[in-house]
């Protein structure tokens, strides 16, 4: 059967304008989460979140810059650069990237005559133009979308990346997400949604996954673009993994909380490893959605139970949203990063901000020190507002 790889990655995180400085943030478990700069919240009751930082300071943007389409058309950009794409006729490449929803601008809109008028048009930047714009720069004449779900938004647009390949060895796919919510319309939402830490402390501690004394999401931002090739094409010296099992499910529970049972978050997961040709137990590691709410940690664990039965409380879980925040859209290409850099380095990465054991959750959550472990296989889960789930089944590339 076609294999499907990923043989390019260039991200922009909290942690980091390279993979390599995403990479060695998740072996130093360094917290990138501080108060907001990039926008005034002095307003706001809450004002922590990941801002992408480059060498430790935030990266700014001029006002009025929608900051997801500037760090993946950057990032895309960069794949394109490390990538022979030559290779590929134009129609045999696609483009198909996870987001957010558009950017408003909000203060230059009630500051200008347009308020008076209600003509809002020119202060939206719709998401999905940047893949439009990436599509025709790069000669990407194959196929393109934007996938607007959410926190599954980017492992939807992969797994789609990945059946495309999988199906057409011949083409070649830009995939990933990218996202902020770190503006004034769009934070106050989340805060008026009552998502966001009520965290009084260091910043850098505001987003606790599966802690005991987890208070809520803290909001990040970033942008991830791989590039996904079959295993006819595939140069095996760019190979960092292999994507084998993909499946996405829905609760029909409620918008904004998960399905407790986590029936459907098991079922995804369990249709993804059959898609893979193994079983439950040829799972090494699992990196969780983990946001730091206190409704997602018990359904995780729920669904943990549902998939690995008595094993659940033994495998070595990790959620990467304690160090950069929740990157909405973006927040499943992202943490694949991190899939990528324990397959490479046989290492479960440390949960920031794990502190407390909460006996109700029961899961394996490692902290302290990276967990040395031999990994072949790791599960990477999301979920998402609406009830949205994605399961995605990744393996090592062993050239």
């Amino acid at each position: 059967m076609n294999k499907v790889y990923i043989t390019a990655a260039a991200a922009f995180a909290p942690s980091g304008t390279s993979v390599d400085e995403i990479f060695a943030g998740i072996a130093l478990a360094n917290s990138a989460t501080a108060r907001l700069e990039s926008f005034n919240v002095d307003h706001f009751p809450v004002s922590h979140g990941g801002e992408v930082r480059h060498d430790g300071e935030v990266v700014l943007t001029p006002a009025g810059t929608d900051r997801k389409s500037f760090f993946i058309e950057q990032a895309v950009g960069q794949v394109i650069e490390m990538s022979d794409l030559s290779r590929y006729a134009p129609e045999k490449r696609q483009i198909h990237l996870g987001t957010g929803i558009d950017y408003f601008d909000i203060e230059n809109y009630v500051n200008s005559s347009r308020a008076l008028t209600g003509e809002w048009q020119a202060d939206c930047a719709h998401s999905h133009l940047a893949v439009k714009r990436l599509a025709e720069k790069y000669d990407l004449k194959g196929g393109q979308s934007a996938n607007v779900a959410a926190c599954v938004a980017s492992t939807q647009s992969i797994g789609l990346a990945c059946r495309i390949v999988r199906s057409d060895p011949a083409t070649a796919v830009v995939s990933g997400g990218y996202d902020s919510m770190l503006c004034h319309l769009h934070y106050l939402g989340f805060y008026k949604l009552g998502a966001l830490s009520d965290w009084t402390g260091d910043p850098s501690q505001a987003c606790r996954p599966f802690d005991k004394n987890r208070r809520g999401l803290v909001l990040g931002e970033g942008a991830v673009a791989f590039l996904l090739e079959s295993s006819a094409k595939a140069v095996p010296e760019r190979i960092l993994a292999e994507i084998c099992g993909y499946s996405s499910t829905m609760d029909a529970w409620l918008v904004t909380d998960p399905d407790p049972s986590g029936e459907q978050l098991a079922r995804a997961a369990l249709q993804a490893i059959s898609e893979a040709g193994i079983t439950p137990d040829q799972i090494d590691c699992v990196h969780l959605h983990g946001t730091g709410t206190h409704k997602n940690a018990p359904a995780e664990a729920s669904a943990m139970k549902r998939i690995f039965s008595d094993r659940y409380a033994e495998i070595p879980v990790y959620s990467m949203k304690g160090q950069i925040g929740h990157l909405i859209g973006a927040c499943g290409a992202m943490e694949i990063l991190a899939v990528i850099w324990s397959m490479q380095n046989g290492k479960v990465p440390v949960t920031v901000n794990y502190d407390e054991p909460d006996p109700e959750v029961g899961l394996n959550v490692i902290r302290g020190r990276p967990l040395d472990l031999d990994i072949k296989y790791v599960l990477k889960l999301n979920a998402a507002f609406g009830g949205q789930n994605t399961a995605i089944v990744m393996r090592r590339f062993d050239a």
